[in-house]
């Protein structure tokens, strides 16, 4: 397998599974540019503008890609960890309306997981399978993060909803 880094539209190199997943990479991602600027968007930042199951529709898709990584291509747990926080980050910050959808355009969670998977297929080839500590700082760091994002998004959403019913917290 060989997945080569892409900033236009995927090429039609390697296995079919492998085009599949630089395509919807890159439709999730990268498809469209912004005129007059570098910003490239994909469907994740646009279907996350719904503001009823967007953020849900593109989260399977992530997990997808994520699944195929795991079953197909035999990721190590911590890669497939890696991954998996990456949606789960992209999930959660992508319900925040306005900012949720400027951190779509920004994070790109497909893109990074598609990296992670050319990068462990690199190191496969060239040394084995192997897992770096660096990999298990990281996913902890991501974890330690996302739980701090997410504690923060219930405690404004509770109280929003208090000062709303006349009751504010603060």
């Amino acid at each position: 397998m060989r997945l080569k880094e892409t900033t236009s539209s995927p090429k039609t190199h390697g296995p079919p599974s492998a085009q599949g997943l630089e395509f919807l990479a890159w439709l999730m991602d990268r498809a469209f540019r912004i005129p007059g600027t570098k910003i490239q968007l994909g469907l994740d930042a646009l279907l996350g503008l719904l503001p009823l199951g967007g953020d849900f529709l593109t989260g399977l898709i992530q997990v997808g890609i994520v699944l195929v990584a795991i079953t197909r291509y035999k990721v190590p747990k911590v890669v497939a960890v890696r991954m998996a926080s990456n949606v789960l980050l992209d999930l959660a910050l992508g319900t925040v309306p306005v900012l949720g959808d400027l951190f779509d355009v920004a994070f790109k969670a497909n893109t990074r997981n598609l990296q992670l998977l050319r990068d462990y297929e690199q190191e496969r080839t060239r040394a084995g399978k192997t897992v770096e500590r660096s990999s298990l700082r990281f996913v902890l760091l991501l974890a330690a993060i996302f739980a701090v994002t997410l504690a923060l998004v219930l405690v404004g959403f509770v109280t929003v909803v208090a000062w709303l019913l006349g009751h504010p917290l603060f």
